[in-house]
């Protein structure tokens, strides 16, 4: 469309750098009282334990067991923050309760809840071993067991505070210079929106020779795998479990695949196959197995590429998230301020410091706005002539002027990758979960003011209020743009922008429904921000002044900027080209 036209106009690359940006913004997708120590282990006989299982498939084996006197027993540790709970049948972890949440119903979160399995393979898997326990202090455990001369001992470790359990693997009598690791979970939902939780859960790894994380698709089925990872974490949307091994993997592989449409229990299934090294039939290893929140700072001080798991975007997006955006938000968190207010003093605060940008944007279409009577008098002069004499006038006219027709486009470039690092911050940030500001219950989530009877697609079944506003306010905001900005273009190019000005929103409606409202509200207080930058600015601009200035640079002869020099030159060869065509068709 720019080639056809063989020039450049302001108007239409602002608005395609709109749809661009939601374009790129949709295709990222969406307590009780606590002892002060570690409680005694406990180990309660039961008659019978359920083991874990899956509605996909049986992951764990029938439990084999020659001593008939034998029965499988619970065995629980626990801290401030953490309920684990292991069963003798397997040695398996059947329960993971983080004792500071709760899920969207408001029961205790629990992210195993038989649900899980963490085995050796073999001719028998280990989950079908029958271990007993041994309690050697307050806050450890010992899971052992024997069979067909092969012998293996869990020993778990729980502190009196934090989520990181440490765990140790000792066998022997083992066979083959290498053992397998299976670790499996099925993601139990925990929030509102179980379509933005499933898309948000997959699997991450640490590769230690590249230095760098590999992840699997979000939303879809995929598999991969690495060497020499440092650790393989589960991520849900605000929560996971992280499994190191000091010294690191020395090979895993993992899959991710998807419940049936029916499934409203669990978001996605995960697979991993993790390899030790067996040295004469012996095995020992350790590591630390992190089973909690998705919380930036928590992450981060671990030194171990942890808060990689947080979708804060890729190059410069996740720079801005998390060098600007996360200590902006961490400083106003530290007030013990509301959630919906803080993110109305984010939205200030940025516009404050994006305010130079704005005020040259602004400046940029005034001198547009004082040349439109010369560029209609050009446009009528030149409308049955070559496009390309009319595009060199105006540029002439731009270059006497001193006006750089892109002055007011760029500024709002500069500020494309705060849009889209706020656009990944909100949905990521465990901070706003569960925390409401006046209608909406859950800034993490979508806010509901009427559900539907039925389902709209693409749309949902419940009608967002922050989104109604946000984009009821985009659409003045464009509105207000096009007013302010002269349309130098055809008919064709005007009718694009009454295009953009109208369709955005609509779009905006379909994409923001069930996102977070934490967003919609920031994107909605950001515009109004804008129309009052903008109101004021008509105190500070003089339009006469600046068309007094521009008659003057007129008179001077003007000066050509560099962008203009370039552009001029382009437009005088794509003439002498097409001069040349037109000389070649006539011989």
């Amino acid at each position: 469309m720019l080639e056809e036209k063989r020039g450049l106009d302001r108007n239409q690359l602002i608005g395609f750098l709109l749809i661009g940006a939601i374009l790129i913004g949709a295709s990222f997708w969406s307590q009780s009282q606590l002892p002060k120590e570690p409680v005694a282990t406990q180990t309660t006989p039961v008659e019978e334990t359920a083991l874990p299982a899956s509605p996909k498939k049986q992951t764990v084996p029938v439990l084999v067991s020659a001593d008939t006197s034998w029965k499988p027993a619970i065995v629980v540790l626990e801290n401030e923050d953490l309920l684990l709970e292991w069963t003798t049948a397997g040695a398996q972890l059947v329960k993971a309760e983080l004792k500071k949440y709760k899920n969207w119903q408001g029961s205790p979160l629990r992210v195993v809840d038989n649900n899980h399995l963490l085995a050796l393979q073999g001719v028998v898997p280990s989950s079908a071993w029958a271990f007993v326990s041994q309690k050697t202090s307050d806050s450890t455990i010992v899971l052992s067991a024997t069979k067909e001369g092969q012998s293996l001992a869990w020993t778990f470790t729980l502190p009196s505070t934090g989520y990181d359990l440490r765990w140790s693997l000792v066998g022997q009598g083992l066979k083959g210079t290498e053992a397998t690791l299976a670790w499996e979970q099925q993601g139990l939902r925990h929030e509102k929106s179980q379509s933005t939780e499933a898309l948000a859960t997959t699997i991450y790894a640490w590769e230690t020779q590249e230095d760098d994380d590999v992840s699997l698709s979000d939303g879809s089925d995929d598999a991969d795998e690495t060497s020499q990872a440092a650790w393989v974490a589960f991520k849900q949307q605000y929560f996971s479990s992280i499994l190191t091994r000091d010294g690191g993997w020395s090979k895993a592989t993992f899959a991710t695949t998807s419940p049936s449409e029916q499934d409203t229990l669990h978001t996605r299934f995960l697979e991993a196959t993790l390899s030790l090294p067996v040295q004469a039939g012996a095995l020992s290893t350790s590591g630390t197995w992190y089973i909690g929140p998705n919380k930036y700072h928590t992450l981060a001080d671990y030194n171990q590429h942890f808060d990689v798991i947080i979708p804060f975007g890729w190059g410069i997006f996740g720079w801005i998230a998390r060098f600007g955006v996360v200590p902006i938000f961490d400083f106003l968190d530290g007030f013990n301020l509301n959630y919906g207010l803080i993110i109305f003093l984010m939205a200030l605060l940025i516009k404050l410091v994006l305010l130079p940008l704005t005020f040259s944007s602004y400046k940029s279409m005034a001198k547009m706005r004082v040349l439109k009577p010369e560029i209609d008098e050009i446009n009528e002069k030149f409308k049955d002539q070559d496009s390309m004499k009319k595009q060199q006038a105006v540029m002439a006219l731009y270059s006497k002027a001193g006006v750089n027709p892109l002055g007011g486009c760029i500024p709002q470039l500069l500020q494309f990758p705060i849009l889209i690092a706020m656009f990944r911050f909100f949905p990521a940030s465990i901070e706003l979960r569960q925390e409401s500001f006046l209608w909406a219950r859950d800034l993490s989530s979508y806010d509901s003011i009427f559900t539907l009877p039925f389902e709209i697609p693409f749309y949902g079944d419940h009608v967002s209020l922050f989104t109604i506003l946000m984009a009821v306010s985009t659409y003045f905001y464009t509105k207000l743009n096009n007013t302010m900005t002269p349309t130098s273009g055809s008919d064709m190019m005007r009718q694009q922008m009454l295009i953009i000005q109208y369709v955005m929103p609509f779009m905006l409606l379909f994409f923001f429904n069930n996102y977070s409202s934490g967003l919609s509200y920031y994107y909605f207080i950001a515009n109004v921000i804008t129309f009052g930058q903008q109101y004021s600015m008509r105190f500070f601009i003089n339009e006469e002044a600046i068309h007094a200035k521009i008659q003057d640079n007129k008179a001077k002869g003007g000066k050509k900027g560099g962008f203009q020099e370039r552009l001029q030159g382009v437009m005088e060869q794509q003439k002498e080209a097409g001069n040349r065509r037109v000389r070649r068709n006539a011989k």
